[in-house]
């Protein structure tokens, strides 16, 4: 019978599979996207994994990045007394307690202790019934996030441009002679002349003529119905700029305020979660015709 008394885990928390065994974990904090397994006291270190110590040296536990894990998903326990449905918050061999989820003041009154918020109960293991597992699946959405972090270049503003159909990260201006200046290793085989300003030879210089494309692109969203240009992300969260002009939205939701890329002007940021901004789109500028 599946029992959280059998389990490593504590019966509500963190759990991620890795190598067939099962452990505790959590997000690493400062280390997104990894997954921060969380051996008991006195377990050996899972083998072949690096642990992450803290400043005074002791073991804070051991991030993987997602794609190395089987699995990783929030869990908790429920379980019924007299019909009645209750959150498993300890179990032991002979005895269940939890929190009281239902409604009824009368029942809760007569057989349960008070909390500071609600009801709880612990009980004889005979008396519990329906003692049930559920799972949050944790891993999936996160491997989602990251390969949409990937795939949209983690929403950061970029130019680039085509030569022979293929894309090269790109100067957002020609230089004084209307060369623009494209970044590749691969290009020290093309007929494109090196940038002389450039010490590590990996840049080169392509007439507009010799471009099949030239763009730069860059993302806009709107969270709390204030408008924003996306600069990056961080943490698999969206950071942006307010372009807004009302000061009330600023100080309403204590935009973080920043100096500008400029280093003359003022900018309020804010970062958060991708599911939490709507009207995600990017905008792409040509600037070859822009240049012609």
């Amino acid at each position: 019978m599946t029992d959280p008394v059998a389990r490593s885990y504590q019966v509500k928390g963190e759990v991620a599979a890795f190598r067939g065994e099962l452990v505790p974990a959590r997000a690493a904090t400062g280390l997104w996207p990894y997954v921060e397994l969380l051996p008991a006291p006195g377990s050996p270190a899972p083998e072949g994994v690096a642990p992450r110590h803290a400043a005074d040296g002791s073991v804070v536990g051991y991030p993987l990045p997602p794609d190395r894990l089987d699995a990783w998903y929030a869990v908790h326990w429920t379980f019924r007394w007299r019909g009645e449905l209750f959150e498993c918050t300890h179990a032991t061999d002979s005895t269940v307690a939890g929190n009281y989820l239902g409604d009824d003041a009368s029942f809760a009154k007569e057989h349960l202790k008070r909390r500071v918020r609600g009801y709880r109960g612990e009980f004889p293991r005979g008396e519990v019934t329906e003692l049930t597992e559920h799972r949050e699946d944790l891993l999936g959405p996160l491997t989602a996030l990251v390969r949409r972090l990937v795939e949209a270049n983690h929403f950061r503003p970029e130019t680039y441009a085509v030569h022979r159909g293929r894309a090269y990260p790109a100067a957002a201006q020609a230089d004084a002679s209307g060369r623009i200046a494209l970044t590749g290793v691969d290009l020290d085989m093309s007929d494109l002349p090196a940038d002389p300003q450039d010490p590590t030879g990996r840049r080169h210089l392509a007439a507009p003529e010799q471009l099949d494309a030239w763009c730069r692109t860059h993302w806009t969203f709107s969270w709390q119905g204030g408008p924003f240009d996306a600069v990056g992300t961080a943490e698999g969260r969206i950071k942006g700029v307010y372009t807004g002009a009302s000061w009330g939205f600023v100080d309403g939701f204590q935009l973080t305020q920043e100096t500008a890329p400029d280093g003359a002007h003022t900018c309020y940021t804010v970062e958060v979660d991708l599911d939490g901004v709507t009207d995600l789109e990017q905008h792409r500028t040509d600037l070859l015709a822009a240049d012609g």
